[in-house]
């Protein structure tokens, strides 16, 4: 077999750890990702930001694609299938970063707002790796959790999953779902006027899923009736709506799932699927390019507020209120820089790691916060006495 040639993007990290031994591997910026430039190789690895289509691959010798994101709207399957090209992706690679995301916005949003989570109930909409993640993280912070899949109830008539209906009552809705465009399961503008016009009053709404399965118009009609709006993913990215992030209490810019964690895992996990697709046995081990850091934070315990402790904790290790003020800097830009800014910010996003990285060092009044021990460890964080 002729020697495999990989043209990447440049942006994916660990590229040469796991695939300079098993093909030549050149990279590209992503705006340089087109037909002349790939013709001549056998496999592409990209990230959301590239289109997989006819327009891009038609006359070219690629049979690989290898896509290092969980989700994988941005590809056309079926152009891939009828054209026999292999498509290698990592599902459930980055469920940790976006549950982590969710918990620190709730926290932060819930610190500003001056309200409990506790006893809270949150509505899942999409429980797969994400969303169970989330729905894990919540129950430990004590949250009621309802989960919606109708794919899934629908596969297994299990009564977990629940009706829309039954999230009348939920005080805070989230989204964990693929975007897709037709079928019994369509999500495109999943959340439209109907659904918003149901929701109760002061429900918050979470985001991080994929922009289009809301209706942004009917979300900036219904924008008043909502307690508050967390926005990780737009429409029309990067060129997405100013006045939807005007009314945000958190927005950022598709960067949920963006820990550095996330982005190995998406790395490990198609060079993995890329040997096994190659009839190679895989000789690279994950903590040979990726060791743990256990890097040790002190918890200060606040007056045996279990909510206050956690939120000062997790803060201290990712606070999305950073990456909100971030983003909102572009809504002084001219239009025809904010593309360009929005670009920037996920491209040159600083490292974040995820929380069982961390060793919680707690004081010596440990027994009496006992609770608190359980959730750090619930949530994923070592504990050191």
């Amino acid at each position: 077999m002729p020697e495999l040639k990989i043209i990447a993007d440049e942006k994916i990290p660990f590229l040469s750890e796991f695939f300079s031994t098993l093909a030549i591997l050149d990279t590209l910026p992503a705006s340089e990702i087109n037909q002349k430039n790939i013709k001549n190789y056998d496999a592409l690895f990209v990230r959301t930001v590239t289109k997989i289509n006819d327009k891009l691959l038609e006359g070219t010798k690629i049979k690989i694609i290898g896509s290092m994101t969980s989700g994988i709207d941005h590809i056309d399957r079926n152009y891939l299938r009828r054209n026999k090209i292999k498509l290698l992706y990592a599902p459930g690679s980055n469920a940790r970063s976006v549950a982590e995301y969710v918990i620190a916005s709730l926290l932060v949003f819930a610190k500003i707002k001056k309200i409990s989570l506790k006893g809270k109930t949150i509505g899942i909409i999409g429980a797969g790796n994400v969303g169970t993640k989330v729905a894990q993280m919540c129950e430990a912070i004590g949250m009621r959790v309802l989960l919606n899949d109708p794919p899934k109830y629908n596969r297994t008539k299990n009564k977990k999953y629940l009706s829309f209906k039954k999230f009348s009552d939920a005080d805070i809705i989230t989204l964990h779902i693929p975007l897709t465009f037709r079928g019994k399961y369509k999500t495109f503008h999943l959340i439209d006027e109907e659904f918003l016009s149901t929701i109760k009053p002061g429900t918050i709404l979470i985001n991080t899923s994929r922009g289009a399965v809301i209706d942004e118009k009917m979300l900036i009609k219904f924008r008043k009736k909502l307690g508050g709006l967390i926005i990780d993913v737009w429409e029309n990215e990067p060129e997405i709506n100013i006045e939807l992030l005007k009314t945000t209490d958190i927005g950022t810019p598709h960067i949920a799932g963006y820990s550095l964690d996330g982005k190995f895992n998406a790395s490990y996990i198609v060079y993995k699927k890329l040997c096994k697709f190659l009839e190679i046995r895989p000789n690279i081990k994950k903590n040979d390019v990726f060791p743990e850091i256990n890097e040790k934070k002190d918890v200060l315990i606040i007056q045996n507020d279990i909510f206050n402790t956690l939120c000062r904790t997790i803060l201290q290790i990712y606070n999305p209120l950073n990456d909100h003020k971030n983003l909102f800097r572009m809504i002084g830009f001219e239009p025809r820089a904010r593309r360009k800014y929005f670009e920037d910010l996920r491209r040159n996003y600083p490292v974040r790691r995820e929380f069982p990285n961390y060793v919680l060092r707690m004081s010596d009044r440990l027994s009496s916060l006992q609770k608190l021990v359980e959730i750090f460890r619930s949530l994923g964080f070592k504990i050191e006495v």
